[in-house]
């Protein structure tokens, strides 16, 4: 019995050890500073990691992982927009407001209905949408207290929005796309 129980120890710390991974992970940020037709300064910064998992003695790569994340800076007002894996296509700039549209990945459930076993199963899929945020400020004092946030809105807001106010497109890889 103690054999066996050996044996199977060693398989499994043998097949822990062949498993095993190292991540190897490259970061790249890239910078571009634009001028809107309005003369308002907008810093655009993308930071894309790659990360890879390669075995420890294998030395197979089992994959690579793509990520990215942007970074809108407003120089005039000092706004901010950092949502992550998001990617921004366009800029509404109104007279007292800021609008953005992006393109964002968000998981959706989805339920199927089993006529056989009459269950409900669900599973998820992702899926690129289009998303639409109001920039709100709440500061004061020489913009030094208080906060300002992204609040969602409508896509029909937004829409109804672009007849009155101009809308600037915003430089980006196109990496996702509806």
């Amino acid at each position: 019995m103690k054999s066996l129980i050996c044996k199977l120890g060693c398989v499994i710390a043998i097949f822990i050890l062949f498993s095993a991974c190292d991540k190897k992970v490259e970061e790249h940020t890239s910078k571009k500073s634009i001028v809107l037709s309005n003369g308002t300064h907008v810093a655009i910064e993308k930071t894309s990691t790659e990360t890879t998992s390669i075995g420890i003695l294998t030395k197979h790569n089992y994959g690579t992982i793509h990520t990215f994340k942007y970074r809108l800076h407003l120089k005039k007002n000092n706004v901010i927009w950092d949502l992550g894996t998001g990617e921004p296509k366009n800029l509404l700039i109104c007279k007292d407001n800021l609008y953005i549209h992006y393109l964002n990945e968000n998981s959706h459930r989805i339920e199927v209905k089993d006529t056989v076993t009459d269950s409900i199963q669900s599973s998820y899929i992702t899926k690129v949408d289009n998303m639409y945020q109001k920039h709100i400020d709440e500061r004061y004092f020489f913009k030094l207290l208080g906060e300002d946030y992204w609040l969602d809105v409508t896509s029909e807001e937004y829409s109804k929005l672009k007849k009155s106010c101009p809308e600037f497109e915003v430089p980006n890889d196109g990496e996702l796309s509806i």
